[in-house]
């Protein structure tokens, strides 16, 4: 929850696309690498979709895949577009760049497990709630009534923030796409999610990318 406020704000958020550590299978948190071709259709396919969203302003992380993301949406529109460092992913400290094959099976005890890397050089989830409710308070603050705003950032980010602001158990998230045959992240690259702050409180709207129905099935086990 952010600063309570008597007003609604709209968020459309956007995994950047994917990227050549995406495709070598390597631990991509602070670390970079450039969008492959893939990643530039998924950009634009983005773009497309928000087209006829009246935006009022965008934010992104510092990281390079995230603003080239951001210039390819905005490419032609006249919205403002801010960087903050806040909007960055998860840092995954010593397992940074890591081939994901040499260490899978620790990675993903912390990746599906603990959600902790702090003990390696990195981020917990308690650290990172702190820092994306930081910036979604300021995003929100500055906002007006009404507003639409573009958010550019990472797939961890929003991943943890399903469980962290929007208050679904991302466990059973995971099992709900295993059993539908859909690949393990929940966030898909490009144009991800919808969703809302209003009076001060999270609201996820939609999930793209799954099978029709999976945000209500999340409702239904949340009660």
């Amino acid at each position: 929850m952010v600063k309570n406020s008597d007003k609604t704000v709209y968020f459309y958020y956007v995994r950047h696309g994917k990227t050549l550590f995406n495709k070598l299978g390597r631990m991509q948190g602070r670390c970079d690498s450039p969008l492959i071709e893939e990643g530039i259709k998924q950009a634009c396919a983005a773009k497309e979709a928000l087209k006829d969203v009246p935006l009022k302003k965008a934010y992104t992380s510092t990281s390079e895949r995230c603003i080239d993301t951001a210039h390819i949406i905005l490419e032609g529109r006249n919205v403002p577009l801010v960087y903050t460092k806040k909007l960055k992913e998860m840092s995954w400290g010593d397992y940074e760049g890591a081939l994901m094959s040499a260490c899978q099976e620790e990675i993903d005890k912390r990746r599906f497990g603990t959600r902790d890397w702090s003990d390696v050089g990195g981020e917990n989830l308690q650290m990172l709630k702190e820092r994306v409710l930081d910036v979604f308070s300021e995003i929100y603050e500055d906002a007006d009534d009404g507003d639409r705003i573009l958010i550019v950032s990472h797939g961890a980010i929003f991943m943890n923030m399903i469980h962290l602001v929007f208050g679904y158990d991302l466990d059973y998230l995971l099992k709900l796409m295993r059993e539908h045959g859909e690949a393990m992240h929940p966030v898909i690259n490009g144009y991800a999610a919808d969703f809302l702050i209003r009076n001060g409180r999270f609201e996820l709207l939609d999930l793209k990318g799954h099978y029709e129905g999976i945000l209500e099935d999340l409702k239904k086990q949340a009660r």
